[in-house]
């Protein structure tokens, strides 16, 4: 069945090509409190930047993000048996009880990726206006402990309980109980229009109105799931899940023997296209609130709601785990000695095992609704009285994303040596770990550069994929822009 599981080889090849190839956004939260970062006014609309500005396509903002609570050096092993070649966790030659220690009860993955199409910023209509077109992407996986410990576990070609390489007690337990496997990924353009304006010297008010037009979704999940063990060459499955897939094209499907009766089950998809598959809009509401002339001045507070809004995805197709008790034969193609094989061919010996473990088979066309991701913004900022352009602030987000949400907070300090010239320092905690990033920002009359991260990358792999060993954290932005000279106060 080689082409079994094409939603998990879908979404597998994006999460995969977002890691290793992607660009994301330039609304980086080291510059959240930095008056010169023309484009702070993407996580709070209530900014207003100093400059006006127009963006130079795709070179507005390139970038890499990635958050996970697992790393590449968790999953990929150095070895001599693979000719140089890392080798996946699967391997036999990789101890059981090492691996496993490794892996969360729970283990997230999330990948962004954010195109700036165009951008433009300028002082009109009493205040400061602004208008955006963006490609985003977005990945996130959640894989439970025991899906990881079973995928070890069953692979008979390795017969590594028979050679003593499994620890009986591993096998002993005759059935695995995993569910809250789930895998998302939305594609989409947001055309996006915001203004904010002071309402007195204390309060600015902002807002961005966005109309939204889907690209891709896919999503699938595993709700419930029970193995059994039969014997080392079968598992028998019982399951519950589903997956929807807005991406243009059709399932393909084969015959598979279920309970001794033959069942129609998902092997393909094709006809994928790149095209408006879904539309919908959203919202981005902000405020700042500026103490001034008492005990509190140089105290600023702020808030703001991003991306609280929809996309209703059009005739996405669907499917299900079938119903009843099926067999599984193991994870065949993780042999014992893989010769020469890449990470690349291990990942698609590992989706071809995967396609034979999840057993679909498809529903009637559904339209769905999916969010965006809403998230909301808390900051405080300080300015030192004994030297105005030094400034320290604190910075709480809040993700609204399902299963998917998360919860960080930043310190960052910010300094303005020169009119031209800022510089922010920031440390970031959540539940990926503790981060360190640095952003600099130069914005002359006729252009402006940046570069910053959220996350210095270190301990990295020497593999073809220099990502990060432990957690999987990693984020580089940098951008060019024509800017305007600044507004008079």
């Amino acid at each position: 069945m080689r082409h079994n599981g094409i939603l998990i080889r879908c979404l597998l090849a994006v999460v995969f090509f977002v890691i290793l190839q992607s660009v994301t956004a330039q609304s980086l939260r080291t510059g959240y409190f930095m008056d010169g970062n023309m484009f702070r006014y993407r996580m709070n609309p209530a900014y207003m930047s100093e400059r006006g500005h127009f963006s130079i396509p795709i070179l507005g903002g390139v970038g890499l993000t990635t958050e996970s609570n697992l790393g590449f050096g968790d999953l990929f092993y150095d070895s001599h048996l693979n000719n140089g070649e890392y080798l996946f966790f699967m391997h036999n030659s990789v101890d059981t009880k090492d691996f496993l220690a490794r892996i969360e009860q729970s283990n997230d993955f999330h990948f962004n990726a954010d195109f700036t199409l165009l951008s433009a910023g300028f002082k009109a209509y009493g205040g400061y206006t602004t208008i955006d077109v963006t490609m985003h992407s977005r990945v996130s996986m959640n894989m439970p402990y025991d899906l990881f410990r079973f995928m070890k576990v069953a692979n008979p070609m390795l017969d590594a309980f028979a050679n003593g390489r499994i620890p009986a007690e591993e096998m002993g337990a005759s059935s695995f109980d995993i569910g809250g496997v789930m895998m998302n990924t939305r594609n989409y353009i947001d055309l996006s229009l915001g203004h904010s304006r002071t309402v007195n010297k204390n309060l600015t008010l902002g807002a961005r109105a966005k109309v939204l037009w889907g690209l891709g979704y896919a999503n699938a999940e595993i709700d419930q799931m029970n193995i059994k063990y039969d014997n080392i060459d079968s598992w028998s499955i019982q399951a519950h899940g589903s997956a929807n897939v807005a991406l243009g094209g059709e399932f393909k499907s084969q015959q598979r023997l279920i309970n001794g009766v033959n069942n129609e089950v998902v092997n393909g998809y094709r006809g994928a296209e790149l095209g408006i598959q879904g539309i919908g809009f959203g919202v981005d509401l902000g405020a700042i609130y500026e103490f001034k002339g008492n005990v509190l001045d140089g105290l600023t507070l702020s808030a703001s709601v991003n991306d609280l809004g929809f996309i209703r995805w059009k005739d996405a197709k669907s499917a299900e785990i079938a119903g009843g008790e099926y067999s599984f034969g193991g994870f065949n193609r993780m042999g014992i000695i893989m010769g020469t094989e890449s990470i690349d061919e291990q990942i698609d010996n590992l989706t071809e095992d995967l396609g034979d473990f999840i057993s679909m088979h498809e529903k009637e066309d559904e339209n769905t609704t999916t969010g965006i991701g809403a998230k909301l913004n808390i900051g405080a900022e300080y300015a030192m009285p004994f030297y105005k352009k030094l400034s320290v602030g604190a910075l709480y987000t809040h993700c609204f994303d399902d299963i998917y949400s998360y919860d960080q907070t930043s310190l960052v300090l910010t300094v303005s040596p020169l009119k031209v010239f800022d510089l922010a320092l920031s440390s970031t905690f959540s539940d990926y770990g503790t981060r360190f990033g640095a952003m600099a920002n130069l914005h002359f009359t006729g252009i402006s550069l940046f570069v910053g991260t959220d996350c210095f990358m270190s301990d990295l792999s020497d593999s073809d994929y220099p990502l990060p060993n432990e957690n999987m954290n990693a984020n580089i932005t940098l951008g060019v822009n024509i800017s305007f000279s600044k507004f008079k106060k």
